[in-house]
């Protein structure tokens, strides 16, 4: 810790300063009907959680971010900043003194990225059964509820809004068969950089797939929602998804660091704007850098299955047609794994079913 920090945190934090700085790092989760378990809004309910607050953010556990760094920056990392941990913490060990903060920018109640411009909703509830762990389910968005019967339309910004968000895992867009969005349970809403849009071609549907998943054996429910945010103008780059995967993976029984590599070979000069990792219980760390390079650009270590998020580039990362990306994961198919769903351990092969693993990653790119 630098001396300036030590002389500033040299007397008592109060609840004024450690207010704004909870609502910029940690309620875009914490807070009612989002995914975070605690409302941290107000003095009553932060303070009451004072000493979780203080032990998942010594452990690195809270916010959730396990990328390193890398030579590309993420627009949403949630790292906290060395002075927010030290005033949070100051103010956990000093007593949680109270204090009137200065007025918060007012937050939508139901929407991150605010009013949105069109809202679709799943047709009806869907129950996943108390017997399964996975569940997916699809429906369609006709073009008449899109607006796009006589033109197409563009979105620069989505956010998912599950009624039950402890099922939701993540979420998948599709256009004819073609992924083009996707969106996982800790992403608080997904904004592609100014000029770059997801299209909604005239007269097509829209294509919605819910990865649900259940970490118990009691039937839950869930009404989801999406936002969308169209374009004011037209954009100069598409946004789209393109998927490495690997099919043939194949984890040993007790192996606590089992590799699994992919190279993908790019169709066209693209823009990377964002990465979304999807993997299951027994992955436990994830590489990806551009072949040719030393570093990588994504380094997710530990994976948490259940904290996943999209990892979204300050910056695009140009890539020439014909480049090759190099994806490697680590699998912990051992006892040690406290998540691993195998009390008698087996060797695991490709299945989303919750007992098996998966090999998926979502690139967002534009042209």
């Amino acid at each position: 810790m630098t001396p300036l920090l030590c002389l500033l945190l040299a007397q008592a934090t109060t609840w004024r300063e450690v207010a704004p700085l909870l609502d910029r790092h940690c309620n875009g989760c914490h807070r009612a009907g989002q995914v975070g378990p605690f409302d941290f809004t107000t003095y009553d309910g932060a303070s009451a959680y004072a000493p979780e607050i203080a032990r998942y953010v010594l452990g690195n556990k809270m916010p959730p971010w396990s990328a390193k760094p890398s030579p590309i920056p993420f627009s949403n990392s949630r790292a906290l900043p060395e002075g927010v941990t030290a005033k949070l913490l100051n103010w956990i060990n000093t007593g949680t003194k109270p204090g009137t903060p200065l007025p918060l920018p007012r937050r939508n109640p139901q929407w991150n990225l605010g009013p949105p411009d069109l809202v679709l909703s799943q047709p009806t509830e869907h129950t996943v059964s108390a017997e399964k762990t996975v569940d997916i389910v699809t429906f369609d968005i006709s073009p008449k509820e899109l607006g796009t019967t006589q033109s197409p339309r563009h979105f620069d910004a989505l956010e998912f809004r599950p009624s039950n968000r402890n099922i939701l895992h993540h979420a998948i867009l599709r256009i004819k068969g073609q992924p083009i969005a996707a969106w996982a349970m800790c992403d608080n809403g997904i904004r592609l950089p100014r000029g770059i849009a997801w299209q909604l071609p005239q007269n097509a549907p829209l294509t919605v797939e819910l990865h649900y998943f259940k970490r118990n054996l009691r039937a839950a429910r869930d009404l989801t929602r999406i936002a969308l945010y169209f374009t004011k103008r037209k954009p100069t780059r598409t946004a789209s998804l393109l998927e490495i995967t690997k099919l043939d993976i194949r984890i040993p029984a007790g192996a606590n660091l089992h590799s699994e590599k992919t190279t993908f070979t790019l169709p066209a000069r693209l823009q990377l704007h964002a990465v979304l990792p999807v993997f299951q219980l027994l992955a436990a760390e994830l590489h990806l850098r551009q072949q040719g390079t030393e570093d990588y650009f994504l380094f997710i270590h530990p994976f948490e299955h259940h904290v996943m998020t999209s990892y979204q580039l300050a910056r695009p990362l140009f890539l020439p047609k014909a480049s090759k990306l190099e994806a490697e994961a680590i699998y912990d198919n051992s006892t040690q794994n406290q998540y691993n769903p195998h009390q008698k351990l087996r060797e695991v092969r490709f299945g989303e079913n919750g007992l098996d693993e998966t090999f998926r990653i979502w690139l967002t790119v534009s042209q």
